[in-house]
This record gives C-alpha cells, structure tokens and sequence, in this order.
C-alpha cells in the first residue's frame, strides 16, 4: 500500500487527466492537514471553544463526504444517512461502556455496524430510482430512529434498557488507545484529523478505481452499465454500505466527543443537513461538500445568538445555489482557472439570473 505522502504526490496523477483531484489539489489538501495540525496547539491555548468546533466540523466533514461518496457517484440522494451516522454513535457508546474504550476496536465495529445498517436499507431500497429511493431510505431511517427512542430492542429483549429511550446513553468516556488518553480536547482533535484525512485518502482512492468508475458509470446511465455486464443491484449496495460505514465512523467519533448518544442522531433533520452541506460545498468533489459542512457548523455556531438564524443561514444557501451551482468547490475552481475575471464573471452570474427572474 502507498503512503499518504505518496498519495499526495503530484506524480501520481492518472494518465488520463481524469483523477478527481488533481495533483496541486492533493498538495492544497495535504497543506490544509498540516496548518489544523499547527493551529490545534494555539487553539487549545488561547480559546479552546475553536478547537471544540474544529472537531465538529472534522466530524460532519466526514459524514458529508461519506454521503457524497454515493450520492455524488451513483446518485443515490439518501434521506436515511443520519441511520448510519446514529448506529455507529450508539455502538460505540455501548462498547465504550461495556467492553472496552480502545478506539482500535471500537471504531472499526461502528463501521461494520453502519456499514450492516446501510446495507439493509440499500438491499431494500435501490431498486427504487430518483425520489422514491430517497423517500425509502427516509423511512427506514425514522425507523431505526423510533426504535432508538422507544427503546424497543429492551422491550423485545425484557431488558431494562438498551439504547436508554428518549434519554439516550450518557456519560460516553473518551477513547483510550495503548495507555494514550483522549480525554484532553487536543488529543481527540488529532485523532479526528488522522482518522478523516485517512478516511479522505480511502474514499479518494475508491472513487478513482475502477469501482468508482461503475458507480459513475450507473449515475450517467445505469442501463448501458447493466448491458456491459455489470450487476448495477450490487454495485450499488456495495456503494451504499461503504458509504455507510464511514458514516458509522463520524458517528464512532462524535458520540464520546459529546459524551452522549441519543436518538436525535438518527432524525431525518440530520439527513436534511447533510444534503444542504453536499450543495454548498459542491456535489462530485468530495472536498467540496467537507467544506460546506465546515461552513455550515460554522455558521450554526455563530448565527446561534440571533433570533432568526435559520433565516440568515437560509438566505446564504439560496445565494450560493444561485450564483454558484456547483457549490464552494466550484467557485474555488473558477477562481483558480481565472483569477483574472472573478468580478466579471459574478455580474454576469448576477444579470443571467435576473434575467431568468424577468422571464
């Protein structure tokens, strides 16, 4: 296997122009790694709130990508993401509980377990298309979420709890891996980090491959892919459930980081969340939609003081999907390939869309 520094190596670019991230995104990508590393030590020193968000962010950055991976490649739009994302959280809060706070073992099972969970809602779901397969992952979604909040697993069980009802499961200690504590805020970031960059490399290199291609291939058309040969079913509920269990990951991650797992987790609003962070950051990159959870944490957490917040966080959603379609990653791009006409080309965003208006 290559290492992550080979992996960000320009020389590594596809011969066919046709890699997702070019080499001197791979470098932009491997730089933003090393300035959250160096940041984290002045975070923790001088405003340790920044260091809880950054974590945040890193954590929904995951899970928003986990999301583009199938959305942006097979078209899958899944509503029942936050399934994935809650059952990995409440795994690891039983294991850290029960059994053992090693994130080396506690992690990969709440990755198996997303990865379980998505693959029965896939194997149920992905012979539906377009709207219908996003409506069922949504009510199999708000049933995984029922069953969390009445706490049916205990009742079936003749338990006197299992996933604690509406109250969920609180009090999740941090991980401890090899006589290391993550306790300390700063600690847990740098596991964050390592486990989403590697997480990034993972899904990056998945795209690339030739399993990419057949997701992609199924989302342009999925009847010339079905001719070629290709069990399009398979392909993908093996795409849902890998995207899924990195989804379990975030969840993994989040739950001890908070110190609790409830049935929220697992709520359609999350889902919806998510879907918003794809658009913004922009559908296909991978990268993009990261960003746009950065920015949409962000923003929760500095707009939470006003009144009408969902309105103003609302109002930047309807700007960036008007005069930036394909969301941050596509803005960023343009800006990169002509720096010189960035005013130029937003007036002539700005009068296209007002001419559409008058239309």
């Amino acid at each position: 296997m290559k290492s992550v520094v080979e992996f960000f190596d320009r020389s590594q670019a596809s011969p066919t122009g046709n890699e997702l991230l070019s080499g001197q995104g791979r470098l932009a990508v491997l730089v933003s790694i090393v300035v959250l590393a160096l940041f984290a030590p002045i975070a923790n020193a001088y405003e340790p709130f920044w260091l809880n968000m950054l974590v945040r962010m890193m954590i929904f950055a995951l899970l928003a990508l986990s999301l583009d991976f199938i959305f942006g490649y097979a078209g899958l739009l899944s509503f029942g993401h936050a399934a994935m994302f809650g059952a990995g959280g409440y795994a690891a809060a039983m294991l850290i509980t029960d059994v053992t706070a090693n994130a080396l073992i506690v992690l990969p099972i709440a990755m198996v377990v997303g990865a379980v969970v998505a693959g029965i809602i896939g194997w149920f779901s992905v012979r539906a298309h377009g709207i219908y397969f996003a409506m069922l992952t949504l009510a199999f979604a708000q049933m995984f979420y029922v069953i969390a909040f009445t706490d049916l697993p205990a009742t079936v069980l003749g338990l006197e709890s299992f996933t604690g009802g509406d109250n969920g499961l609180f009090g999740i200690q941090r991980y401890e891996t090899f006589g290391v504590d993550f306790t300390s805020t700063l600690l847990y970031f740098y596991l964050t980090l390592a486990t989403v960059a590697l997480s990034f490399v993972a899904l990056l290199r998945l795209s690339n491959s030739p399993f990419g291609r057949v997701l992609q291939g199924i989302r342009e058309n999925e009847e010339r892919i079905q001719f070629l040969g290709y069990n399009v079913q398979r392909y993908k509920v093996l795409g849902f459930a890998l995207s899924g269990a990195f989804a379990g990951l975030a969840g993994g991650l989040y739950v001890p980081f908070q110190s609790v797992s409830h049935p929220g987790l697992l709520h359609w609003m999350i889902s919806g969340e998510l879907v918003v962070m794809l658009l913004l950051g922009g559908l296909g990159t991978l990268w993009g939609p990261m960003l746009g959870a950065g920015l949409v944490i962000f923003l929760e957490e500095q707009l939470a003081g006003f009144a009408s917040w969902e309105i103003i966080l609302g109002g930047i959603f309807v700007v960036v999907v008007i005069f930036a379609p394909q969301g941050l990653a596509g803005a960023i791009t343009s800006v990169r390939n002509d720096p010189k006409n960035v005013v130029t080309n937003a007036k002539r965003a700005i009068r296209n869309y007002v001419d559409k208006v008058r239309k």
